[in-house]
């Protein structure tokens, strides 16, 4: 049983946990930590096609990483700003508002995995609501469609768990 409605989660995950509105221009990307690679190339993807003029990065342990390879995908260091303090996705959102708070910042772009989308729009909507959030999800293989879920299993399964906490717990 345990079995089919996990894999029920996994399968069903591309529509429960993902969201992402799309914004055509923002006054910065800010890039999620937990994943260097992936959400690096979503960021830089989105600064070289002019969608917005600077990147943010948020959180702790890969912080300086994602940094240095935005610089390496072609992102100039004085355009990259960052916190290498949060440990969560509600400290990422109360941080990142509190770094760029007095920067005007009236839209903005999450890269993060694309089943965190969700969970971390909502947050970042709580916290900052006076900013027009949009979102950029990120996955392993060329599409999402050709990504296969049972790689990220556990993520996506996680995903559930922390997003029924964090509802519980923030009201996020």
């Amino acid at each position: 049983m345990a079995v089919v409605v996990g894999g029920a989660l996994v399968c069903g995950a591309k529509a429960w946990l993902r969201e992402e509105p799309r914004l055509a221009q923002a006054d910065v990307i800010v890039v999620l930590g937990g994943e260097s690679g992936q959400r690096v190339i979503g960021a830089a993807e989105l600064y070289h096609a002019g969608v917005a003029p600077r990147v943010f990065v948020s959180g702790q342990g890969d912080c300086l990483l994602i940094e240095r390879r935005l610089v390496m995908a072609g992102v100039p260091a004085e355009r990259i700003g960052h916190e290498c303090v949060s440990g969560s996705t509600m400290e990422n959102a109360r941080m990142t508002r509190g770094t760029l708070a007095g920067q005007q910042v009236q839209s903005a772009i999450l890269v993060t995995s694309w089943y965190h989308t969700g969970r971390a729009l909502a947050v970042f909507r709580k916290v900052w609501p006076e900013v027009t959030w949009g979102a950029q999800g990120v996955f392993p293989g060329d599409t999402l469609a050709k990504s296969v879920p049972i790689y990220e299993a556990g993520s996506i399964l996680a995903e559930y768990v922390k997003r029924a906490w964090y509802a519980v717990r923030y009201r996020a």
